[in-house]
């Protein structure tokens, strides 16, 4: 359930409090996530929320019941300016799933990079509503948290589960949210 001090609506607090008791992602996806991306992106700002639906390429050829990742990404004047990437709770104790989310924060980077304006371009990968933020530098092309590789002879956590250690629904994780996006606007005001 929510914490008690954070200041989110009633309204996208149920969205979220039904979505853990249906225990459904696609709840998730479709609900709790667009209501709240367009109440901190509002379209009468001039933003726009574009939901996406991915499925994982291991599972396209191996079970049609697979893993789907839902991605929205934040628009303004048509160009990219925060996404966020949503997985189903019951995964994120599994490294190979928080591996596998971690490539697609940085394959989306790599996707959004050349239409980008701002000098920060924020993500979220989200596990239920554990949250791990990334951040894209335009003038470096830096990406952090900083990637942690692979080694062949070594079974090595690459997405240590610690990374989503913020909840959406506490005080830390509705001000995480809030500050990142007050830093959004600050660079959009700076553009204009």
């Amino acid at each position: 359930m929510v914490d008690s001090a954070t200041s989110w609506p009633d309204t996208i607090v149920d969205f979220f409090d039904l979505a853990k008791i249906a225990a459904e992602k696609s709840t998730f996806y479709g609900g709790s996530y667009n209501a709240l991306l367009n109440y901190l992106f509002p379209f009468e700002q001039g933003y726009m929320v574009v939901p996406q639906l991915k499925r994982s390429e291991q599972s396209k050829a191996v079970d049609f019941t697979a893993d789907f990742t839902a991605v929205f990404v934040v628009l303004y004047a048509e160009h990219p300016i925060f996404f966020l990437e949503v997985k189903g709770t019951n995964k994120l104790f599994q490294m190979s799933t928080r591996q596998a989310a971690d490539q697609q924060m940085r394959e989306q980077f790599y996707n959004l990079f050349d239409d980008l304006q701002i000098n920060v371009l924020y993500g979220v990968s989200a596990f239920d509503t554990q949250l791990c933020l990334y951040t894209l530098a335009r003038d470096t092309g830096r990406i952090e948290p900083d990637a942690i590789h692979m080694d062949p002879n070594y079974v090595i956590d690459t997405a240590p589960e610690e990374r989503w250690g913020i909840d959406l629904l506490t005080t830390e994780g509705e001000q995480l949210l809030r500050q990142v996006v007050t830093h959004i606007e600050m660079m959009l005001e700076g553009d204009k």
